[in-house]
């Protein structure tokens, strides 16, 4: 499910975590459930302006696209990229500057397929703490923000959880935020250099009746789930 993340941390918890203040602060609305199917924006740090939490529009888009953001998207999925994609995409081709960034995240929702049926899993630091998932970004010409989740190949730790693809969202530990923002423009070079991952922090929760109820009290969660 490389479609759906979830951010649940409040204003203080999130920059608490990010050492840096929230640019827009009446925008940021914790969600549980954040489904890149439609038009949201989401909470990132860019490298153009790491003192700030900004905001980007989760589906990358051409410098000079002018028109909705759900007509690109119905022709190419621009919500995530393949690490080992990014310097052949043809369409990155079209824009002019594609700089690093970082989600900011509580957790990313994971499926496995078994007996005829799917069943959705929920990774995350252990207590919901955020954390980053690495990302790529573009400044359109009206100053909006899009991004794309970078992925990259499965760690064994997800395999028990997710079997209908090899890719997962490159997570990027705290420690090596400054690392991410370097000035190295070499995208492999940089990548290798984060995509290890310390996953000794993270767990994994079956979304079951129990799990929606301690999450999501109102209404069951598996609606936005599918």
């Amino acid at each position: 499910m490389k479609y759906k993340i979830s951010n649940t941390a409040d204003q203080k918890e999130l920059v608490e975590f990010a050492k840096v203040p929230i640019k827009f602060p009446e925008l940021y609305k914790p969600q549980f459930v954040i489904t890149g199917k439609k038009e949201t924006i989401v909470p990132i740090i860019t490298e153009e302006n790491t003192q700030e939490v900004s905001f980007g529009i989760w589906g990358i888009l051409p410098n000079n696209y002018n028109e909705d953001w759900a007509d690109f998207q119905s022709v190419i999925d621009t919500l995530t990229i393949k690490h080992n994609d990014i310097e052949n995409e043809y369409f990155l081709k079209d824009i002019l500057k594609i700089q690093r960034c970082l989600i900011l995240v509580t957790g990313f929702f994971t499926t496995y397929f078994k007996n005829g049926k799917t069943h959705q899993y929920y990774a995350s630091k252990k207590g919901n703490k955020p954390f980053y998932l690495a990302g790529c970004y573009s400044k359109l010409e009206d100053g909006f923000l899009t991004f794309a989740l970078l992925l990259k190949e499965q760690d064994k730790f997800f395999e028990k959880i997710q079997n209908l693809t090899n890719y997962m969202p490159m997570i990027v530990d705290e420690k090596k935020k400054e690392l991410w923002f370097s000035d190295e423009k070499n995208y492999k070079t940089i990548v290798d250099k984060v995509r290890k991952t310390d996953l000794s922090e993270f767990e994994i929760t079956l979304i079951d009746e129990v799990f929606c109820k301690k999450y999501n009290s109102n209404h069951s969660i598996y609606e936005h789930l599918k």
